[in-house]
C-alpha cells in the first residue's frame, strides 16, 4: 500500500514487481540459511534446487482422482496440486516453494524473513553476540506485521533447537536465555498488536477465524512426495552424525515443531504450513548428498552427485508443472471452467471496466456495492467503497452473502423483499452485468424454472421501485439504491448460490 502511494504505480504492478524480487530474496534466503547450517556445497545447491523446484505427488494424486467416477471424493487432497474438475481441491500456496514464488509476494516476503530470522538468530547463539539477537529481534518483528502467523512457527523452531543444544551441553543456560531473551523483547509488539486489535475489532477477529484448516498428515506426506522421503534419510543421516554436523540438528527441530503446529487447536492451521518445504528440502539434500550419492573426493563423485540432484528435481517437478499449466488453461478461459467453485475471473472486459472505474469515481468511502462475488473481487482495489460479497477469505460470512446476493438476483422476488435484502445488507449501489445474469440463470436452471430471455431487463423492470440505474454500458448496468421509503419485507437469504 505504501509502495502504491509512494511510486503512484498501480497495484498491480506493485504486486507483481514485489513478487518477482520477493522470489529472488526467497532463494538468497534459502541459500543463506543453507550455507550457515552444512559446510558442503553440494548440500547447499540440493537444498535450493529441491526448494526451487521441487514439489510432491500431487500429480499422481491427480490421476488416481480422475480415475474414479465423479460423485465420488478424491482420495488424497494433496497440498502441493489440486485435482483437475470435478475432483478440485485448493491446493495450498503456503505449502510449497515454488507456487508460492508464483502467485503470492506476501508469502514470499514472509518465508524470506523466516529464514533470515533463523540465519541471525543461530549466530547469536553460536557467536555469543547480542548484536546478532538485536538483529534477529528485528526481523521477527517486521515478520509479525507481515504474517503474524509465522511467528509461533519461529519462536517454536528456535526453542526446541535451543533445548536440543541444552541437552547435550552445548550452550549454557544462561546464553540460552539472553539470547531468547533478546530476540523477544525486541519482537513482542507485533504479536502484542495483532491481539490488541482482534480483541477491539469483532470484524477483524472474525476474519482472523475464517477456517483454513489442514489435510490429513497423509495428504501432507504425498504432497511433499519425494522431498519428505529424502528428508527423512538425511535426518537419520543427521543424528547418526549429530556430533561432526550439529547445526543440521536445526532443521530436523523446525520440521517437528511445525509439523506439531499444522495441527494445533486453531482456526488457522493451515496457514502454519507456510515454510515447512524449506526444512524438508534441506534435510532432503542432506539425505542425497551425503546418504545417496557420497563420495565428492574426485571429479567423477561430484559429477555423480550433480546428476543425483538432478534426477531428484526433476522427479520431484511433475506437479509444479501441472500447477503453471492448468493456470495457463484457466487463464485462457478467463477461469469460466471454475466458476461452480466461484473464482472471479482473470480480467475483466472493458463493459466491466467502465462500470467499475464509475463506481470509483462516484461511490463515497464506507458505500457498499451488492454484486456477485464474482465481480465483488474486483471492485475493492478500484473503488474505495466495500462491497457484499468478495474474496472468499476477506469477507465475513462468505457462504452467507453469497446467498443473500443470490436471493436478490433471483428473478421472481418481490420488490419489497428485494428492498428488505438491500436494508439488511445496508447496500447504497447495485452492479449488474454478465455474471449477476448468468448466476440468476442458473438459479432458475437449478429450481426446474424456466429462465427469462434476458434476466437483466427482467432485473431492470423487477427493481424500478427501488433501484434507479445511473450508468449503462452494453452488458452492466450499476444502480444507485433508492432513498425514499419503500415498504419492506425482512427476508432471510434462503436461495443456495
Amino acid at each position: 500500500g505504501w509502495l502504491v502511494k509512494t511510486t503512484g504505480q498501480s497495484p498491480g504492478i506493485v504486486f507483481h514487481a514485489m513478487r518477482l524480487v520477493g522470489g529472488v530474496a526467497l532463494l538468497v534466503s534459502i541459500y543463506l540459511l543453507a550455507a550457515f547450517l552444512s559446510g558442503s556445497r553440494a548440500v547447499r545447491w540440493a537444498a535450493l534446487a529441491l526448494a526451487s523446484l521441487g514439489s510432491g505427488f500431487g500429480w499422481l494424486a491427480a490421476m488416481w482422482a480422475n480415475s474414479l467416477s465423479d460423485y465420488m471424493p478424491p482420495p488424497l487432497r494433496t497440498p502441493d496440486y489440486a485435482s483437475p474438475p470435478p475432483h478440485t481441491w485448493q491446493a495450498m500456496p503456503e505449502s510449497v516453494t515454488f507456487v508460492s514464488i508464483l502467485l503470492n509476494p506476501l508469502f514470499a516476503w514472509s518465508m524470506a524473513l523466516l529464514c533470515l530470522f533463523f540465519v541471525t538468530a543461530l549466530l547469536a547463539l553460536e557467536r555469543r553476540k547480542i548484536g546478532w539477537a538485536a538483529l534477529a529481534g528485528v526481523i521477527l518483528l517486521a515478520l509479525g506485521n507481515i504474517h503474524t502467523y509465522d511467528v509461533f512457527v519461529a519462536h517454536a523452531a528456535l526453542v526446541s533447537y535451543m533445548l536440543v543444544l541444552l541437552a547435550g551441553r552445548r550452550i549454557t543456560w544462561g546464553r540460552a536465555l539472553g539470547t531468547y531473551g533478546v530476540i523477544l523483547a525486541l519482537s513482542v509488539a507485533a504479536p502484542i498488536w495483532a491481539w490488541h486489535t482482534a480483541r477491539l475489532d469483532p470484524a477483524w477477529l472474525a476474519k482472523i477465524n475464517t477456517k483454513t484448516l489442514s489435510p490429513r498428515p497423509v495428504d501432507y506426506a504425498a504432497g511433499y512426495g519425494l522431498v519428505l522421503a529424502f528428508a527423512l534419510v538425511g535426518a537419520a543421516w543427521t543424528w547418526r552424525h549429530k556430533l561432526r554436523e550439529p547445526k543440521l540438528l536445526f532443521p530436523v527441530c523446525w520440521v517437528v515443531a511445525n509439523a506439531l503446529l499444522v495441527y494445533a487447536p486453531v482456526s488457522f492451521q493451515r496457514k502454519m504450513a507456510e515454510g515447512l518445504h524449506i526444512p524438508l528440502c534441506i534435510l532432503a539434500g542432506v539425505g542425497l548428498v551425503m546418504a545417496v550419492a557420497p563420495g565428492l573426493a574426485d571429479r567423477d563423485g561430484r559429477r555423480r552427485t550433480g546428476l543425483v540432484i538432478a534426477l531428484a528435481v526433476a522427479v520431484a517437478l511433475p506437479s509444479n508443472a501441472l500447477f503453471v499449466a492448468d493456470m495457463m488453461q484457466h487463464t485462457a478461459m478467463n477461469n469460466m471452467d471454475l466458476l461452480r467453485w466461484l473464482q472471479p475471473p482473470t480480467y475483466l472486459s472493458w463493459d466491466e471496466v467502465h462500470a467499475i472505474e464509475y463506481l470509483g469515481q462516484h461511490a463515497e468511502a464506507g458505500d457498499v456495492v451488492l454484486s456477485s462475488s464474482l465481480i465483488g473481487s474486483h471492485i475493492p482495489p478500484r473503488a474505495r467503497c466495500k462491497v457484499v460479497a468478495g474474496h472468499w477469505a476477506e469477507t465475513i460470512e462468505f457462504g452467507r452473502m453469497v446467498e443473500l446476493v443470490g436471493s436478490f438476483l433471483l428473478p421472481g422476488r418481490s420488490p419489497a423483499a428485494r428492498s428488505g435484502l438491500l436494508r439488511y445488507a445496508r447496500a447504497d449501489w447495485v452492479y449488474y452485468g454478465s455474471y449477476e445474469a448468468l448466476m440468476a440463470r442458473q438459479m432458475m436452471l437449478a429450481a426446474d424454472l424456466r429462465p427469462p430471455k434476458d434476466p437483466a431487463a427482467k432485473f431492470r423492470e423487477a427493481t424500478v421501485d427501488i433501484l434507479e440505474p445511473v450508468y449503462a454500458n452494453r452488458t452492466v448496468t450499476v444502480y444507485r439504491v433508492k432513498r425514499r421509503v419503500v415498504p419492506t419485507e425482512e427476508v432471510a437469504p434462503v436461495v443456495e448460490p
